[in-house]
């Protein structure tokens, strides 16, 4: 199970690298879009309104709603943490 896991998740980062140079109006390269690079300062500088189209082409792409306890600054610290709080709400829309 744990490796379904991982490979469900790194499925989830190509997705939202794909989201985020298709689809959001932001100056970013694939090479600079690794999972562990913050998302605001210190790191791609995204903001609020880039934050925001973020989690709407998400909700739209994986079928999923962001509730209240997904929005917080832990989950959005960086790719792998977006990804990782994706695939949780998939697993529970699995079971």
């Amino acid at each position: 199970m744990p490796t379904e896991q991982v490979v469900e998740t790194a499925e989830v980062v190509e997705k939202v690298k794909r989201i985020i140079l298709d689809d959001l109006d932001v100056d970013l390269t694939y090479e600079r879009l690794d999972e562990t690079v913050p998302l605001f300062e210190g790191g791609l500088g995204l903001d609020s309104v880039v934050l925001v189209e973020l989690i709407s082409f998400i909700e739209k792409r994986f079928g999923i709603e962001l509730g209240d306890e997904a929005l917080n600054m832990d989950t959005f610290q960086n790719l792998g943490s977006v990804a990782q709080g994706i695939s949780r709400l998939l697993a529970k829309q699995q079971t």
